[in-house]
């Protein structure tokens, strides 16, 4: 008798939607399909397979995060985890840095064929829209003041390791007004921050703690006694080592 196939989690089918669905936005593989490391992939199949309210992934300079992130966006934009008539929000903390996340969302789009018809791209407001499910993405700086109502049920917080000293009233907003929904879910994904009592240090000390299980954590880091010079203190910190970075 043949053995019973394996039904694929939440995550690996996220996974795998991202695989099919973009393209790399930047870079030697510009246009070429994405395939999401083993790293990237248990991060995904983490998030997805049990209940996450947040999850922080940090690690070095030029490992991927800010196109990693632009993959989860778009799953919730207008992939499986996508909810009807949602909105989405990445904050940063510069109108600069808030550019940068939704231009490479929106590399992606315009790269791939699977995408391109079904989302519209504001490049004016750093918007993505998709008529079709009524999601909405905008991009947020804390430079800019917003007007608007807040009720995100996903965000992604971009280099939250730029906030000196333990708050941010973005980051609060955010926070708080997704608190209208079921099950959000914030993503922070940045280097460290350079002191220990600036908010994401304090966030990682939390979710080291494991008070909060749909806290989850994903620290690429090398032990602050190891030797600098050796390769693998570099790897430790910078998960794409050797293979996207160079």
């Amino acid at each position: 008798m043949a053995a019973r196939k394996r039904s694929l989690t939440r995550g690996e089918l996220n996974a795998d939607w991202v695989n099919s669905n973009c393209r790399i936005p930047e870079g030697r593989f510009v246009g070429q399909p994405v395939v999401l490391r083993p790293w990237q992939r248990r991060v995904v199949c983490d998030i997805y397979d049990s209940p996450t309210r947040r999850a922080i992934v940090s690690f070095g300079r030029k490992n991927g995060k800010t196109s990693f992130a632009a993959f989860l966006l778009l799953l919730h934009l207008v992939g499986p985890e996508a909810k009807q008539n949602s909105q989405l929000n990445s904050a940063a903390q510069s109108v600069e840095q808030a550019g940068i996340l939704f231009r490479l969302a929106a590399k992606i789009v315009r790269l791939s064929p699977e995408l391109a018809p079904h989302i519209i791209i504001r490049d004016t407001v750093k918007q993505l829209a998709c008529k079709e499910l009524g999601t909405l993405y905008h991009a947020l700086s804390a430079e800019v003041k917003t007007s608007f109502g807040l009720s995100p049920v996903f965000t992604v917080h971009d280099e939250l390791g730029q906030v000196r000293g333990p708050r941010s009233d973005l980051y609060e907003a955010l926070e708080t007004a997704a608190g209208a929904h079921e099950a959000p879910l914030s993503i922070i994904i940045s280097t460290q921050a350079p002191s220990d009592a600036d908010l994401l240090s304090l966030l990682i000390d939390d979710a080291k703690s494991g008070a909060d299980p749909q806290t989850k954590l994903f620290l690429f880091t090398s032990d602050p006694l190891a030797d600098p010079f050796k390769v693998a203190t570099f790897k430790a910190a910078n998960p794409a080592y050797g293979d996207f970075l160079n």
